[in-house]
């Protein structure tokens, strides 16, 4: 396949590398600590102008769902698309598919979850490291594709450090009740200063959810048979590994990883009734309870750094390699649809020493593409795509505090394989400009600008066909005989942070104009059943705010903690509200943490949301507590035990961002069960 020879060709170019590390490793000079991070030129995310929260793995501990959607839900500004447990994608600020990037590392998860709403992210997210997510001005630096935000999972599996114990392991056991959820996860590390290895491997099942009434909020649209109290066809089963390995010395590292991601999981929703008669009758397959997705992914992945003696500091090279493929399969077992993703990113990252007050970052970005979705629910025709980008931030420290500049270049290439289309090709200019005033030693201020151009993705384009997962039959802009115009934004961010002391607090409040914004809108007419929505460009707007207060009501060193935020994201064009933006929110969380025990309580408030084109939801609350039990053991061995749980009020919320949000709700009361051991 083209994808393997062009990664052996990668690996070959790092090879020099390799050795370089290799002989380096003969004498006694200190290894530096390696980081991957999205974070630009590896600061804190405190130093940072840009609007970034960054997540460590205690917390991402007691998220972590089956979903990396529904496990950063919970953080202001971000919600999820929820296509069920499993398919669940980030939302940030109302962006959402093609305008959010989710990153493995620093690389692209290369899936095809951005076409879809049903389709899963494959990550796992028991060995999550730490999440990063970036919004505003710094996620040019990452693509178009990033213009609504960045999310990057870091889950070690190419170890980044050359510290650490000759052997580690952990394992995790944790199961649920409102979706009978079984899951199974376990991870070694170990090795030495010269080299460092890592495993891991997990197993995670779950039932169909429970819910408090009907799944179908409309009584009028209710079938008959469904049953109360439970979301029909909301299974999934998911099962993975990785290893991975670096080589560290003087010079620098390379580090390789191989993995592999399978899961099956159901569709929940309505079906067209005469069509699954038909097919029950004529397939000769295992009968489900609804159509289902069977994925398998396998990835290899590069992490090289070189460290340099002239004006080059350092220079960081990732490479991801991408063969993945999942079936869309009726509830006979007969294969409708077979998507193909043949994908490979690499990244190239130079770092400059300081001239003058400057420092900062150049790099290239390449992306090769090879798409395709076979079958009687093919919406897209398959797809080439290329994209080359070339990008820069420079960093400027003055008296008063840090001045950020940044800039990107993409040449991007979609080659539709049918004569239908034509080839669509286009350059895009990104700029962005960030200042960090450092008012007094509590208090910073940041304000952010960008103007950033996007590049479509090829279901903006290329869609004609019934889409059953979105319930519409799509239409791209190039389908529709439209040409596509530039899609443009200009993003002004400010934030207002005090730290220190009792209370830190955070404010911020961003408005985005932009011309041409590509999304779906209903033309009125109904094709094949559903009804029609085309790819349509409008001038629209978006703007709204995320606070954070943290209050330490015992003292600094007090064990007690206060957490309260809101967020809010309004969001129109020239004729109408845009659809599926999340509702205003306010949360209240309490938690103690000392010794062996933690434990809390939280409540958050979603209000109705009826200022969007889709489909409106009703206010709900949803009520939850944890307690953690961690206890100080002598030796190597250690081990924690917790409880969580999870909408208390057995309350029925759907998600306004969820194309399935009239037919597939929130999970109702639930109680989590989670057991970790660790020896090192």
């Amino acid at each position: 396949m083209k994808t393997y020879s062009l990664y052996a060709a990668c690996v070959a170019a790092l090879f020099p590398m390799v050795s370089v590390a290799q002989s380096a490793t003969q004498d006694d000079t200190p290894v530096d600590e390696i980081i991957v991070t999205a974070i630009p030129l590896g600061k804190d995310a405190d130093s940072l102008s840009q609007p970034v929260t960054v997540l460590n793995e205690e917390t991402l501990s007691l998220l972590a769902t089956s979903s990396i959607g529904e496990t950063l839900a919970t953080q202001p500004g971000i919600s999820s698309t929820y296509f069920g447990p499993i398919a669940g994608r980030p939302v940030i600020r109302g962006q959402a598919g093609p305008r959010v990037t989710v990153l493995d590392s620093g690389i692209s998860t290369l899936d095809v979850a951005d076409l879809s709403p049903d389709h899963v992210v494959p990550v796992e997210s028991l060995f999550v490291e730490r999440v990063e997510i970036l919004r505003g001005p710094s996620t040019l630096l990452y693509g178009s594709s990033a213009a609504g935000g960045v999310v990057n999972v870091i889950d070690g599996k190419i170890p980044t450090s050359a510290e650490g114990e000759s052997f580690s392991a952990v394992g995790d056991v944790r199961a649920d009740t409102a979706a009978g959820e079984r899951a199974y996860a376990a991870r070694l590390d170990g090795g030495n200063a010269n080299i460092r290895w890592h495993l891991n491997a997990f197993d995670r099942s779950t039932d169909d959810i429970e819910i408090d009434g009907f799944a179908t909020a409309d009584e009028a649209e209710r079938p008959e048979e469904e049953p109360n109290g439970e979301v029909i066809n909301s299974f999934g089963e998911s099962s993975g590994s990785a290893a991975g390995a670096t080589f560290f010395g003087s010079a620098g590292s390379i580090g390789f990883a191989v993995s592999q991601y399978d899961t099956t999981y159901g569709l929940p929703g309505p079906e067209e009734e005469e069509e699954g008669e038909e097919e029950e009758e004529a397939g000769d397959g295992p009968l489900a309870a609804g159509p289902f997705i069977d994925l398998e992914q396998t990835r290899f992945d590069v992490r090289g750094e070189y460290l340099a003696n002239g004006w080059i500091e350092r220079v960081n090279v990732k490479i991801g390699v991408n063969d993945y493929e999942h079936s869309e399969i009726e509830p006979n077992g007969e294969v409708a649809t077979v998507f193909e993703n043949d994908a490979v990113e690499a990244r190239i990252e130079a770092v400059h020493q300081r001239t003058g007050n400057w420092r900062g970052a150049f790099g290239v970005q390449y992306l090769d593409r090879d798409f395709s979705a076979v079958g009687e629910e093919a919406f897209i025709v398959p797809t080439k795509t290329e994209n080359l980008g070339f990008f820069v931030l420079e960093e400027l420290e003055q008296s008063f505090g840090t001045v950020e500049l940044g800039a990107r270049v993409e040449r991007l290439t979609h080659d539709p394989l049918s004569t239908e289309f034509e080839s669509f090709s286009n350059t895009t200019i990104s700029l962005a400009a960030g200042v960090n005033f450092e008012v007094n030693p509590t208090h910073d201020l940041s304000i952010n600008l960008s103007r950033s151009e996007r590049n479509p993705d090829a279901a903006e384009l290329y869609s004609e066909g019934a889409h059953l997962a979105t319930g519409l039959f799509e239409i791209g802009v190039i389908a529709s005989g439209a040409s596509f115009d530039d899609e443009v934004s200009t993003n002004l961010d400010v934030a207002w942070h005090h730290h220190g002391g009792l209370v830190d607090w955070t404010l911020s409040a961003f408005i985005n104009n932009v011309s041409n914004y590509t999304f779906r809108a209903l033309d009125g007419s109904v094709d094949d059943g559903l009804p029609v929505a085309i790819y349509v460009q409008s001038d629209s707007e978006f703007y709204g705010f995320e606070a954070e207060v943290n209050w330490q009501p015992g003292g600094v060193d007090s064990p007690w903690n206060v957490r309260a935020f809101s967020d809010f994201v309004y969001a129109e064009s020239d004729d109408d509200y845009l659809p599926r933006i999340q509702p205003p929110r306010v949360g209240l969380e309490l938690d103690y943490d000392a010794n062996q025990w933690r434990w809390g309580a939280s409540a958050i408030h979603h209000a109705e949301q009826d200022n969007i084109s889709s489909f409106n939801t009703d206010a709900f609350t949803m009520l939850g507590g944890h307690v953690r039990f961690r206890p100080e053991v002598q030796g190597p061995f250690s081990w924690e035990v917790f409880v969580k749980a999870s909408n208390l009020l057995d309350e029925p919320g759907r998600r306004s961002t969820s194309f399935r949000a009239a037919f597939v709700p929130l999970p109702g009361t639930s109680l989590h069960f989670g057991f970790r051991a660790g020896f090192n």
